[in-house]
């Protein structure tokens, strides 16, 4: 999900109570939610291949969840010595312990929350390096938005007024935003089941099947499915009987093609492939060269521009025929 909604989720943990627990809970809390994407650094100093293969790994998997609790909690309580106490002594010292408990519950919420939407998430890395996916919230979700600010807006308004169950609409938010999260996870698993029954009454061979949703409408879902050899892509609407329109147009995978198959063992095609779910393969072939983009059909059409690589081909290959 987008560090807004990460944030909002730190802050609405906060002031659903537990930033009363120890100085420094807040601040522990915001950051916590945002701390496993540290690793989005590699967007400033690598490329977009290599940003694919270690993005939501190492920072949000397993050994990660051990780790970062405690560096977080333990870099809020030297901040708290060295700093906070040594300005205002008078202040009461932030405890390890609780900033300990207070840093795991707001590192998890973050890989928890990426594993909703398509994206994915290795919750296992180092030790697998399998992809997760919810397929539930697309990674903007203004309801979700919605939903937490205001809970964490008004939580904030009456404890300034000095309200006795301050901490109650952040709770109720967090149990809305949760209630509309399980709804979703729902419907992407029916969805799939019914493009696979409607897939198998047009005739086709059905395999995986994506249902996408899509930014504001949790009604509209994007149709991704494994057939034979390549793709088709629609789209899907929640209705009294849902529709689910596949395009005519087949996406032809093309992995056997010996450019494809070059591509693919280049450092950057390899790379991508590490962090692609529906693989195809778009090639051009020149006189002395060639281009092959690799793209990845659960992102289809424009929206998936960005989900993308396109690698040169050496002339020696080029000259191979499919």
């Amino acid at each position: 999900m987008d560090n807004l909604c990460h944030t909002l989720v730190g802050a609405a943990l906060g002031e659903a109570g537990l930033k009363r627990r120890t100085p420094l809970a807040m601040a522990t809390l915001l950051v916590g939610a945002n701390l496993p994407d540290v690793d989005a650094v590699t967007y400033v100093y690598a490329d977009s291949p290599t940003s694919f293969a270690f993005r939501r790994g190492w920072t949000h998997g397993a050994l990660a969840m051990a780790v970062l609790p405690v560096v977080l909690a333990g870099a809020m309580v030297a901040w708290d010595r060295f700093v906070r106490r040594r300005r205002r002594p008078e202040k009461a010292p932030a405890r390890f312990r609780a900033l300990l408990l207070l840093s795991f519950v707001s590192v998890l919420s973050h890989p928890l929350l990426d594993f909703l939407n398509t994206y994915g998430v290795r919750f296992l890395y180092p030790f697998s390096k399998r992809w997760f996916y919810g397929d539930a919230l697309f990674i903007v979700d203004p309801w979700v938005w919605v939903a937490l600010a205001v809970g964490v807006a008004w939580s904030a308004v009456r404890r300034r007024r000095g309200h006795a169950r301050a901490e109650q609409p952040s709770r109720v938010a967090l149990g809305l935003t949760a209630v509309y999260i399980l709804a979703m996870l729902a419907s992407s698993a029916a969805g799939r089941s019914l493009v696979h029954r409607a897939a198998l009454a047009a005739g086709l061979s059905p395999g995986r099947a994506i249902v996408s949703p899509v930014a504001i409408d949790p009604l509209q879902r994007i149709v991704s499915l494994e057939v034979p050899d390549g793709y088709r892509v629609g789209t899907m609407r929640w209705r009294t009987r849902p529709a689910i329109p596949l395009a005519p147009e087949f996406i032809p995978r093309n992995d056997r093609d010996p450019l494809a198959v070059a591509a693919a063992r280049s450092r950057d095609g390899s790379k991508f492939l590490v962090w692609a779910r529906f693989p195809y393969f778009e090639v051009q072939r020149k006189a002395d060269a060639a281009t092959v983009t690799i793209r990845d059909a659960r992102y289809p059409g424009e929206f998936g521009s960005w989900a993308s690589v396109r690698v040169q081909v050496p002339a020696r290959s080029a000259s191979l025929s499919p």
